[in-house]
């Protein structure tokens, strides 16, 4: 007697799930032709249909946007499962994977469960079979290879559209709008903004747009190239005008550079800057590979304005010489008779003080370089020499008390910085007060910016003091980099939740034990003896 054949002679159905995917690859391979092909296999077979998997209009090529496939991977696992067979079209319907093994891989997750993949079109039996095994393989070879044959004249008609002066898809860019034409270039009516083409036939260019948005483009290429008007200045500019971007949002620097850079702006279409195919990650091209088309569209702005702010542009990237640098900062000096970040910021024929500050590492440094004997305030440089002595004071007792409790520490003295069991890293600072009228005192702190830390230690002392008064422990994020912000004024603190009496937390961040040794007396009393047995000019 048969497997699944009673003594009556009745024959049970086996029962099967159907697979179904559609993209947009086969008009023959609809969902309907899919299901009416499995139907009538499942019809010859004795086979019940009791569960449906589609996949519409996706593509094959992963799994991750394939919820249909994934459900039916999830349920072939679960013992509740009603199906012992799944029905697919053909191997091309179970996916165009770039890798074949993928799509053998899922099948064998079906087939280790219990549950058998027929592919009810292709001219073999799933058997298992070496012959088969061998079909199979092949097959999905050509159904990847038949992915990467349609990318490829899916990216060759794009590059002839855009060799053609139509617009190759995304946002036009302020100043700019899409324009809906016919065959023949005739004009149909301008699109809005997510509005696109119906009719297949019909194609997208670039025109000027809103007059009052041309002029405001026009301008920022005449500000930035003649005027000398950087990219913060005039979105600054025009955000004080109450002038939003085209997202009616308020102008950033960045959305200024963008347009500036852009070649949209002279009619130049510019094709196949990045590079995104068969659902790879995003890359950026090389400009020798880029499809360039100049005059595709009506021009925004005058070409050699253009190529005024491209110049500007390439003098901004680049990257100065030691010896250029040297050179511009003694051209300060004879024009300003001074030098400071104050004037570095004031001139614009001057190096910027992030390029000195790259170059030399300091100002100080630069100093040294060029010659310059910096005019410094006498009372702020005996502040910073009482400063600089308590933090190296400070240092000292802090890994004196760390390496005695077993821990690891590492002192960088040009930074201040310590790092802890090479993995938490802190700066140690010291800092007098700043005053307001010659007799407010206040404190302001700073995160570093050309540097990364974890924990900002902020000692205060008074002016040319040489006692503690209390300290700040700043975690990542709560301090704006690169910026002063009053921490201490009036004898009120504005971060409370971060003063702290004594040194203990920092032992809490390293290991949670507690620091005896570095507590608020021990700090002052050394402090003040080391401090004041050494004190006056190095």
């Amino acid at each position: 007697m048969r497997s699944g054949q009673s003594r009556s002679g009745y024959v049970a159905q086996l029962r099967a799930a159907q697979y179904i995917r559609m993209s947009t690859d086969h008009q023959q391979c609809s969902p309907v032709f899919q299901r009416q092909a499995i139907a009538e296999y499942a019809s010859a077979h004795n086979i019940r249909i009791v569960q449906d998997y589609e996949d519409a209009g996706i593509s094959g090529l992963t799994l991750r946007e394939r919820p249909a496939l994934m459900r039916l991977l999830v349920d072939v696992e679960s013992p509740a499962r009603k199906f012992t067979t799944v029905l697919v079209y053909d191997v091309s319907r179970w996916g165009r994977f770039q890798d074949v093994d993928e799509a053998a891989f899922y099948e064998y997750s079906c087939r280790r469960a219990g549950v058998k993949v027929v592919y009810v079109a292709e001219p073999f039996e799933n058997d298992g079979s070496p012959a088969t095994c061998v079909m199979k393989a092949l097959k999905r070879a050509m159904a990847g290879e038949f992915s990467r044959e349609i990318s490829r004249k899916v990216f060759l008609g794009h590059c002839v559209s855009v060799q053609r002066g139509y617009h190759s898809g995304g946002p036009p860019g302020y100043g700019l709008q899409r324009i809906l034409v016919d065959a023949n270039r005739g004009v149909r009516r301008p699109l809005a903004r997510y509005e696109y083409k119906s009719i297949q036939t019909d194609r997208v260019i670039l025109k000027p747009g809103p007059d009052h948005e041309v002029a405001l483009v026009r301008k920022m290429f005449e500000w930035y190239g003649m005027r000398g008007v950087n990219t913060a200045n005039i979105a600054a500019r025009l955000n004080d005008f109450g002038i939003c971007n085209g997202a009616g949002r308020p102008w950033l620097a960045r959305n200024i550079l963008q347009i500036l850079r852009n070649e949209k702006y002279i009619g130049t279409n510019i094709y196949s800057r990045t590079s995104s195919k068969l659902d790879s990650a995003w890359e950026q091209l090389p400009e020798t590979e880029w499809l360039r088309v100049p005059n595709a569209f009506e021009p925004v702005v005058d070409r050699r304005a253009f190529a005024a702010v491209q110049k500007k542009l390439r003098q901004a990237r680049r990257v100065p010489t030691r010896e250029e640098l040297v050179a511009d900062l003694r051209k300060v000096i004879a024009r300003a008779g001074t030098l400071n970040q104050a004037t570095l910021q004031r001139y614009a024929s001057a190096p910027s003080v992030k390029s000195v500050m790259r170059e030399f590492g300091s100002l100080y440094e630069a100093y040294k370089v060029v010659g310059y004997t910096p005019k410094l305030n006498p009372e702020r440089s005996e502040n910073r020499f009482f400063e600089r002595r308590m933090e190296r004071l400070l240092a000292d007792i802090t890994i004196e008390a760390l390496e005695r409790l077993g821990h690891d520490v590492a002192y960088a003295k040009h930074t201040d910085t310590l790092c802890i069991d090479h993995a938490l890293r802190l700066q140690l600072v010291v800092r007098s007060p700043w005053l307001i009228h010659d007799h407010l005192p206040y404190w302001v702190a700073r995160w570093p910016d050309c540097f990364a830390i974890d924990f900002l230690i902020y000692g205060r002392i008074e002016r040319a003091g040489t006692t503690l008064l209390d300290f700040h422990v700043f975690p990542r994020g709560s301090l704006k980099p690169g910026t002063y912000t009053v921490i201490h004024r009036n004898g009120i603190s504005h971060f409370e939740a971060f003063r702290r009496e004594d040194l203990k937390a920092l032992i809490e961040l390293s290991d949670a034990v507690p620091l005896e040794s570095l507590n608020d007396a021990t700090l002052r009393n050394r402090a003040s003896i080391k401090s004041g047995a050494s004190r006056g000019p190095e």
